[in-house]
């Protein structure tokens, strides 16, 4: 790991489910603001 230069990633996290719950509410609140979805009921 130090040597490739790389950061420590466990293999038991799910890193694109945390990234996507943290930034989903952002993503669907710009997509409603220009349009491209329609309100959520």
């Amino acid at each position: 790991m130090l040597k490739r230069g790389q950061y420590y990633r466990d293999s038991a996290t799910d890193y694109e489910a945390m990234s996507v719950k943290k930034n989903a509410p952002r993503w669907i609140k710009a997509l409603t603001k220009f349009g491209l979805i329609n309100q959520p009921a």
